[in-house]
């Protein structure tokens, strides 16, 4: 019986301080729906640029404009992968197509 009481008490409370009245509700005009990644620069699937040299057939994959991947296919040899760490950094070799695990580097301290 207290338990119902409360609860109306709590109710009644809630009415009074929030109204809702029809007065007080606002229509709000249709929202358009969100921009699709099609309306943007950026780009989904990387483009490949392949060059055919001598002895190799070479892949390059970029991403907005950003070389990130390359593979080397030698003749009579299995494919290799070079992958760019950072922006600045040099290319790491790779057996795999998978990416390789990224650590994170920070520079604490300088002397």
């Amino acid at each position: 019986m207290i338990k119902n009481f409360l609860k109306a008490l709590f109710l009644a409370s809630i009415s009074l301080v929030f109204p809702l009245s029809a007065e007080d509700r606002q229509l709000f005009e249709e929202i358009p729906p969100p921009p699709t990644t099609y309306d943007s620069d950026y780009v989904l699937e990387p483009e490949v640029t392949i060059r055919k040299e001598e002895t190799q057939l070479i892949e390059e994959y970029r991403v907005n404009g950003q070389l990130y991947m390359v593979k080397v296919s030698p003749k009579n040899m299995p494919s290799y992968y070079l992958y760019k760490d950072d922006q600045g950094s040099d290319w790491t070799r790779h057996d795999s197509p998978e990416a390789p695990m990224i650590v994170p580097q920070w520079v604490l301290f300088t002397f």
